[in-house]
C-alpha cells in the first residue's frame, strides 16, 4: 500500500489540476461573452450621459452664480462631476457606471435643495437648468438593456462553478445604472 500511496495522490493531483484546467476552458468563454454584453450596453448610453453630466455641470454653475456654491450638495456634485470627466477619460465601463450613479444622487439632492429652498426655486436660470437636465435623461429602453446585461453578467459571474474563474480571472462586478427621475 505504501508503494502505491504516491501514485494515487498524483493521480489525484491530475485529476484536479485537469478539472480546473477543464472549468477554465468551459466557463470562461461564458464570462467573457457576458462581460462583452455588459460593455456593448455601456456604449450606446456614454454620449447621451456625457451630455447630460453636462447639463449637470450647467445647473451647478448656475446654483453657485445664485450664491449657492456653498452649500455641500455644490460642493459634493463638483467633486463627482470631476470624478465622471476622469472616469470617461481614463475608466472602465464599471468605474463609469459608478460615478454616474452617484451622479444621478447628487442631482437629485440639489433638485431637492432648489425644491425646498423659496429663494433658489425663484432662480430662473437654475430651475431651466435644472428642466433641462431632467429632459436630458438616456432613452429608457438603452438603459433597460445595459441593466439587463449587467444582471445576466452577474448571474454568469456569481455561478458556483463560474465564481472561481470570475475571481481568478479578474471579472469585477458591474452595478446597475440608475438614472433618476
Amino acid at each position: 500500500m505504501r508503494r502505491r500511496l504516491p501514485w494515487i495522490l498524483a493521480a489525484l493531483l491530475v485529476l484536479v489540476v485537469g478539472g480546473a484546467i477543464a472549468l477554465v476552458v468551459v466557463e470562461k468563454p461564458t464570462l467573457d461573452d457576458a462581460r462583452d454584453a455588459v460593455d456593448a450596453g455601456w456604449e450606446p448610453l456614454q454620449e447621451p450621459l456625457v451630455a447630460r453630466y453636462e447639463h449637470l455641470g450647467t445647473a451647478l454653475a448656475a446654483l453657485d452664480a445664485a450664491g449657492g456654491g456653498d452649500r455641500s450638495v455644490a460642493q459634493d456634485l463638483t467633486r463627482e462631476l470631476a470624478a465622471w470627466k476622469k472616469a470617461v477619460a481614463k475608466g472602465g465601463v464599471g468605474t463609469q457606471t459608478e460615478v454616474a450613479n452617484r451622479l444621478e444622487g447628487q442631482a437629485t439632492r440639489l433638485r431637492a435643495n432648489v425644491r425646498v429652498s423659496p429663494r433658489l426655486a425663484g432662480v430662473g436660470e437654475l430651475t431651466s437648468a435644472l428642466d433641462v437636465f431632467a429632459g436630458s435623461a438616456p432613452q429608457h429602453e438603452l438603459v433597460r438593456a445595459y441593466n439587463r446585461a449587467v444582471r445576466a453578467y452577474e448571474t454568469d459571474r456569481n455561478d458556483s462553478l463560474r465564481k472561481p474563474v470570475a475571481r481568478l480571472f479578474g471579472y469585477d462586478a458591474r452595478p446597475l445604472l440608475t438614472i433618476g427621475q
